[in-house]
């Protein structure tokens, strides 16, 4: 892979990979109201070019017992760019430090950078 043009942090709760990783894993009991694909927990970065990564862990389908990450990015203007640029699919858990992804489907380095940090407190 390339260096990354743009780089930027992310940071879930202290232990947050942990609670995270529980979450998809171990779905707990969800509030009345939230629904299938809808964020149970998740943060967001800005990079410097205003482009924006929201992401976390959704509620997995009823007749399943998991949930899974969803990462949604949009352009400077929060318009979503594409459908899943990036593709955490085979996740089986939030232990993850770091994702390279590109917006153009035609760039097979990808030129951002996405560091996953626990706060400390």
């Amino acid at each position: 892979m390339s260096t990354p043009q743009f780089k930027a942090t992310m940071t879930i709760p202290k232990d947050g990979k942990n609670l995270w990783t529980n979450i998809m894993q171990s779905p707990p009991k969800l509030p009345l109201g939230v629904t299938e694909d809808q964020y149970i927990v998740a943060s967001y970065a800005k990079f410097s070019d205003g482009v924006t990564v929201f992401g976390g862990v959704a509620v997995g389908p009823k007749d399943q017992d998991f949930n899974y990450p969803l990462f949604m990015v949009f352009d400077k203007n929060m318009s979503q760019i594409g459908e899943w640029p990036i593709d955490a699919s085979d996740w089986e858990d939030f232990h993850i430090n770091s994702i390279q992804f590109a917006i153009d489907p035609n760039d097979d380095d990808g030129n951002y950078e996405l560091e996953i940090v626990e706060a400390e407190s």
